[in-house]
Parts: C-alpha cells; structure tokens; sequence
C-alpha cells in the first residue's frame, strides 16, 4: 500500500497540482451512491478535522493554497460553514495547503455579533498554524494554556 506522501509525489510528477480534484473529476467523489437520497441534488461533504472544547467547535477544512486565496471553496461547502457558524459555537480554518501538504495560508471565519466574519491570514507557515489552533484552544477553555 502507497503512503500519502509517496502519493503525492507522483501525482506532482505527473504534473497533478490537485490530486483531490482530479481524484473527484473521475467519479462522483465518495458519496457518489447517494445521488438522490437528498433534495436540489445535494451530496455530503466530507469533515477534514474537527475538535470540541467545552461545547465549542474548531472545524479545519483543508483545500489547494489557490481554492483559498481566490475563493475556490464550492457554494454547497460555504453554505454549510454559514449555517454552522451561525449556531455560534462553531470556528472554521480553511487551511491552505501546497502540493505536499504544507500550510501556506488560512481562511478563518466566525461569527462576531450576528455577523459572519472571514479573515484571510497569508502568508502562513504550518508551526503558525499550530500556534493559532493552540490559541483557539485558550480561548475557549480558561484551564488550558497553549505550550
């Protein structure tokens, strides 16, 4: 079995820049055999990560560096983060990625009052990226101080 990296590395000899969406433009992704069990032709959507503290959420959405600088996440994905968002215990990081996985940037989006707020934070490094999910954490649980 072929790990991911190794993956990746062919995918970006063969000149793949985005194996997940090549992999989709072959099929109907991993939910393909539920076309029709949804109305408007709706199919799930795939959590990337989520963590829970204290009753709130951190969801981590991982996309192509160019999807979240320009905007490329899909409308159903975005309305799914709005309505999440809205509950108002849920923060989304749209984490921008490279070919090998690295962090580069991040949408983050929240609710501040009754409005949705989304923050692009580029350039970002994955150790960055790690000190804000550490943040988050702190912000949300008195009790834990981020190392």
């Amino acid at each position: 079995m072929m790990d991911t990296q190794s993956f990746l590395d062919r995918c970006y000899d063969a000149g793949i820049r985005d194996p997940a969406a090549w992999l989709q433009s072959r099929g109907m992704g991993a939910f393909g055999w539920l076309k029709g069990a949804f109305p408007r032709g709706i199919l799930p959507t795939d959590c990337d990560g989520e963590v829970e503290v204290r009753g709130n959420f951190l969801r981590l959405e991982f996309k192509h560096t160019h999807k979240v600088r320009l905007g490329g996440i899909p409308k159903g994905q975005l309305y799914l983060f709005n309505a999440l968002l809205k509950t108002g215990v849920f923060t989304i990081f749209i984490v921008g990625h490279d070919e090998r996985g690295q962090v580069e940037c991040c949408r983050v989006m929240r609710l501040v009052g009754d409005e949705i707020v989304s923050e692009l934070r580029d350039p970002m490094s994955t150790d960055e990226f790690h000190r804000m999910c550490g943040r988050w954490a702190e912000s949300v649980d008195s009790s834990f101080t981020y190392q």
